[in-house]
């Protein structure tokens, strides 16, 4: 019969990544985003002695120490020191980041810390008492990488010993089929997942860290327990002091800002009561605890361009953040982003206004794609600079998300440099954010099948969208043409100045048809 043990299972702390989902952060919120890798890891060793578990198995990619310089790799050690004074093994089996090739030989770890070997299995047994309790089986992955067979050797006198296998990568399938293993403890992945249940369970942890707002959910540890019938059952130890959730916000056109501002109040007071409830019940502090909230807004076609364009988003956000900024957790509103519609109400195309002239011409743009747009001609020279700007800011941009940091930019960042000093109006930015995903400007010449190519078509399929919805707002044949959200649900006018981004649009379309369409 096994006896009973628990272990604690971790993995891809990756040290060495920063927080990634957010553009920009008040200063106030500045430390918690940069400690927090280091925060999580705190919090698994704290998790490890507060459950008193009999031993830690690390399944790889817990930091670059080349990235991380020496801090990352004395931060390890401290925390693996903590446990050795309560005698806690750590078995250890890295990634390829942080392979025992890559750790420099100046650093030297505590006693309870094993590090597999590269290019073999290992052996190991956890004892108690002198008795062994369980069989540790683990391989580091190095430069090349090892895969684990199906079977595991018997050892004589511990043939029944509940056996764990350690491993950062992907199994292949008949290492799952086989019961030799019963926990295969797996790294290399940010998300936790259990790829396996039966015969044996194989377990991703995830990282310890939440890090955008793709990553949702319980990010941390899994606490194993294993009974005397050798049945293990798992739970989350939660770490990660960020989390991270797209709440969505259906907006009718009747709703007042007001009413808008409460729907949200209340679904955040519901996100911070649910967080409080389930770390009360394991005991766990949210005082160093950031909750990031991306609002995605669907609003009928006539409120859409208000929130998109008007004031009311930001007024909204600040009431938010102000609500939110002293509780724990607290909850940051990073943004409210009204979503544009697919289609503009088919209706609007039928008008034969200036706005229905207008939206018959977006359609034709969007129903052909290999049809070039080419709106500078119809600008003033200011217009053109400031265009041109924004062109080589997105260039740069799009080239290191398709090609990596390693981009080759050439001249892009001096031409940056040279517009930057310009001073240009205002409020002709939403309109010059239209013309700025041109990809006949570009210096890259784009397959039909690469990731460049599809980039640039969904630039133009979202920036034709925006056209659509900022020419509902700026050529209504009202001059208000849809109601602003307040508090006496009355009409009231977006600012004047878009009037000056009207008047270009009239412009372009003049420019584009070759027709006198001023009314």
């Amino acid at each position: 019969m096994t006896q009973g043990f628990r272990f604690l299972h971790a993995s891809d702390f990756r040290l060495e990544l920063p927080v990634d989902g957010l553009l920009e952060l008040p200063d106030r919120y500045g430390s918690a985003v940069l400690d927090a890798p280091r925060l999580a890891v705190r919090r698994l060793f704290d998790a490890a002695l507060k459950e008193k578990v009999d031993f830690v198995v690390l399944s790889g990619d817990l930091l670059s120490p080349r990235d991380t310089g020496p801090w990352g790799m004395l931060f390890l050690i401290e925390q693996f020191t903590r446990l050795q004074a309560e005698r806690i093994p750590i078995y250890w089996a890295s990634g390829k980041s942080d392979s025992p090739d890559v750790i420099p030989s100046a650093f030297r770890f505590p006693d309870n810390v094993h590090v597999f070997p590269v290019g073999q299995m290992e052996e190991l047994f956890y004892e108690r008492e002198g008795a062994p309790i369980a069989r540790i089986l683990g391989t580091s992955y190095g430069k090349t990488g090892i895969t684990p067979r199906g079977g595991v050797d018997p050892v004589e006198g511990a043939d029944d010993l509940y056996t764990i296998g350690v491993f950062n990568g992907r199994l292949p399938a008949e290492v799952l089929k086989s019961d030799s293993v019963r926990y295969w403890a797996l790294g290399g992945s940010r998300v936790r997942e259990t790829v396996s249940r039966s015969p044996n369970m194989a377990v991703y942890p995830g990282s310890t860290l939440a890090r955008n707002f793709s990553e949702t959910g319980d990010f941390g540890a899994v606490l194993v327990e294993v009974g005397e019938s050798g049945r293990a059952t798992t739970s989350t130890i939660r770490t990660s002091p960020l989390r991270w959730s797209v709440e969505t916000l259906v907006v009718r056109e009747d709703e007042t800002e007001d009413e808008i501002l409460n729907e949200a109040r209340s679904r955040l007071k519901a996100i911070q009561e649910r967080a409080l409830e389930a770390a009360a019940y394991v005991g766990q502090s949210l005082d160093d605890d950031v909750w990031f909230v991306s609002w995605r807004v669907e609003a009928d076609v006539a409120v859409l361009p208000v929130l998109r364009y008007g004031p009311s988003t930001q007024t909204i956000l600040r009431d938010l953040r102000a609500d939110f900024a002293k509780t724990a957790p607290i909850i940051y509103a990073v943004d409210l982003e009204p979503v544009l519609p697919e289609r503009t109400p088919e209706e609007m195309y039928e008008r034969q206004t200036i706005l229905g002239d207008y939206l018959r011409m977006i359609r034709y743009y969007q129903e052909t794609p290999t049809e070039e747009i080419d709106v500078e001609e119809s600008m003033p020279a200011e217009m053109r600079d400031w265009a041109a700007l924004l062109r080589a800011k997105r260039e740069i941009e799009l080239r290191r998300r398709v090609d990596g940091e390693n981009a080759d930019l050439g001249d892009l960042p001096a031409r940056v440099a040279a517009l930057e000093t310009k001073d240009f109006r205002s409020e002709t930015a939403a309109l010059l954010d239209l013309t700025t995903f041109d990809p006949s400007s570009s210096s890259r010449e784009p397959s039909e099948d690469d990731a460049w190519a599809a980039e640039l078509a969904s630039r133009r399929r979202e920036a034709l969208l925006e056209a659509a919805a900022l020419g509902v707002d700026l050529l209504s044949e009202t001059d208000s043409p849809v109601a602003l959200l307040n508090g006496n649900n009355t009409t009231k006018s977006l600012p004047k100045k878009n009037r000056a981004v009207a008047s270009e649009l009239r412009n372009l379309q003049r420019n584009i048809d070759g027709k006198e369409i001023d009314s």
